[in-house]
């Protein structure tokens, strides 16, 4: 074996073009966060590898050159004074993937809005709120059931089995494109073969379905040129149960019951229908049902929109008075 002597010869002449500068301390350190993560780890050295020939010739020189290359690079990692002037870097931050175990002993959290969880309270300006999901591509999530159209809600996120009523059928077509389909029950969000029931006290104003694993409601609207069946008005797509809240965008809102379904009553019983179709906007009425639903309709001037737009100025005067 060399002598100690001989250890710099050695070293030079194995390591040679090697320096001890950040950029080099800084791949050592990426390496090793590398290998941590079980990556494998390849990259070029600065320095020339040996012939054939030489390495022959070198092999004990060659193990101690990496002694002190291992001995070099222990140096960089903690920050030998004189190398780097730095101060020696912590611990390695451990990561994790969103999603991946972020919850442990059986923990969970409740993201799910409860049924009935909407509560209309009163002030003077409210903000525009809205209970349909957004559209899904060029459609809103919905079913058609014998030529009528429901649209999915956020509210409630799993209907309880209280307001569940009779199973209308089950989905016979699943489709993007809902308005290619010609009879049966279709949807683009349940999927086929899914039951699809009447809700309770509702009166055909919505239905409910299994999607993705959970009872999602339904509200009657408009689909297209598709609104009312046979001599049916606007009650008749609202449903019969009780209204006890009403929120007007920008004009305010009315919690006392008695007061609510009067001005409700006089929407139902005056409006006139000027389309069939609607549109969304940044205004909306909310019905605060007493089965804990609330149904939305879109306004717009003097209009509301929901299956259908509607015109009723005396509704809209009336409300304002009542929130005065």
């Amino acid at each position: 074996m060399k002598r100690l002597e001989n250890l710099p010869e050695i070293t030079d002449e194995m390591l040679g073009g090697l320096e001890a500068t950040k950029e080099l301390k800084a791949q050592i350190l990426r390496d090793a966060q590398l290998a941590a993560q079980g990556k494998a780890v390849t990259r070029n050295t600065p320095w020339k590898k040996p012939t054939p020939q030489a390495r022959r010739g070198r092999t004990m020189r060659a193990a101690a050159a990496m002694a002190c290359l291992a001995v070099l690079a222990v140096a960089v990692l903690v920050g030998v004074p004189g190398l780097t002037g730095s101060k020696a870097p912590g611990a390695l931050i451990d990561t994790q993937t969103a999603g991946e175990g972020g919850l442990t002993g059986g923990q969970s959290v409740a993201l799910d809005v409860p049924r009935g969880s909407i509560v209309i309270s009163q002030r003077s300006q409210p903000t525009y709120r809205g209970v349909w999901e957004a559209a899904q591509g060029a459609n809103f999530p919905l079913i058609c059931v014998d030529g009528r159209y429901y649209r999915m809600m956020t509210n409630p996120t799993s209907l309880g089995t209280d307001l569940l009523g009779d199973a209308l059928g089950s989905v016979d077509q699943f489709t993007s494109e809902p308005a290619l389909a010609d009879s049966g029950i279709v949807s683009n969000a349940a999927a086929q073969g899914e039951t699809v029931y009447a809700v309770r006290g509702m009166n055909g104003a919505a239905v409910a379905a299994q999607v993705n694993g959970s009872l999602r409601v339904f509200q009657r609207v408009s689909f297209g040129s598709s609104a009312l069946k046979g001599g049916e008005r606007l009650g008749d797509t609202l449903g019969n149960s009780p209204v006890i809240a009403l929120e007007l965008t920008g004009v305010g809102t009315v919690t006392d019951p008695a007061q609510a379904q009067a001005l409700f009553s006089l929407l139902i019983n005056t409006a006139q229908m000027t389309r069939p179709g609607a549109s969304e906007t940044s205004q909306s009425l909310l019905i605060g049902l007493q089965n804990g639903l609330a149904l939305q309709m879109s306004v717009r001037d003097e209009s509301l929109m929901a299956c259908g737009t509607w015109s009723c100025p005396e509704f809209f005067e009336a409300f304002e008075a009542a929130v005065q």
